[in-house]
């Protein structure tokens, strides 16, 4: 009776109405995604392995636009340029992005930080068409910037600033901007006060605060912002199509082509090739996290 007495209880056996819920709720997100991203993925494999000869698609089994797509040089430069505009433009985001979510988490007014939210937020509001128009607009020859630079600053000549990469990352930067500050602004609300308000009690100025304390609790945050904004330009497609004036290949483009020319294999093999890029730099940078956390 005594051995029987100390043997510890087992749980109860959940019953399999119970265990079955999660999964009943998880039913609808499931089929969404195998409607709206897993079958179109089997689609691209699909034709990613059809030939595409003389404007016509033959149903049958080839690897040839994969092998003309890893090989060709042109395609090479395509996927660097892609590669590069957005690692520029995830640099300058986060450049401008981590200074502006502080200002933004040490304003003590709540409607200034508000409105300042609001001003951060509306390049989302607008439509990417309106937007690369305008910043044409800006930074065109004859634009506002420039007489600016030649007015004031005394600059000889007009800088070129439109259809080129530079107006490309200027234009990604402002629309991306939101999406590294408010990740950043969310980690620093999180901040625990004490540990500020103890670094500065035990003689610390404001620089090794941040260095020491602020910064590295943050990281989470900014690499998180950074993810998102680099998975984002990769797949930008109006932006460079307008103000990079046909002399920015990204893939996305070379993709948008192929589809126009019919040339289904090629495009297919180009979006499988962009998702790969996406899916390596989520990785690359949830491992970043972790080691952040850490």
């Amino acid at each position: 009776m005594a051995e029987a007495a100390a043997a510890p209880l087992l749980p109860a056996k959940e019953p399999l109405r119970r265990r079955a819920v999660p999964w009943l709720l998880l039913l609808p997100a499931f089929l969404i995604m195998a409607y709206a991203f897993v079958l179109p993925m089997l689609v691209f494999f699909q034709y990613s392995v059809y030939t595409f000869e003389r404007g016509r698609l033959i149903d049958e089994f080839s690897l040839a636009t994969y092998i003309d797509f890893l090989t060709d040089p042109y395609f090479h430069t395509v996927i660097f340029d892609t590669v590069k505009m957005a690692a520029i433009t995830t640099l300058c985001s986060a450049l401008v992005g981590y200074p502006l979510a502080y200002a933004l988490w040490r304003v003590n007014s709540p409607a200034l930080k508000r409105w300042l939210g609001l001003i951060i937020f509306s390049p989302i509001l607008v439509s990417v068409v309106v937007r690369s128009y305008g910043w044409t607009v800006l930074l065109a020859d004859q634009g506002p910037i420039n007489w600016f630079l030649q007015t004031v600053l005394a600059f000889p000549e007009p800088v070129k600033l439109v259809f080129n990469l530079t107006g490309v990352v200027i234009s990604l930067t402002h629309v991306f901007l939101p999406f590294v500050v408010f990740p950043i602004f969310s980690t620093m609300t999180r901040l625990d006060p004490t540990l500020r308000e103890a670094s500065m009690d035990l003689g610390a100025g404001w620089w090794t605060t941040f260095r020491r304390i602020t910064f590295p609790l943050t990281l989470p945050g900014l690499l998180a912002g950074m993810q998102i904004c680099f998975t984002l330009a990769l797949g930008a497609f109006v932006t460079p199509s307008l103000l990079g004036g046909g002399r920015v290949l990204v893939l996305p483009l070379q993709i948008y082509t192929a589809t126009a020319d019919i040339n289904w294999p090629l495009a297919a093999v180009g979006g499988i090739v962009l998702l790969a890029l996406a899916m390596v730099t989520v990785l690359i940078s949830n491992r970043l996290l972790r080691y952040s956390e850490v």
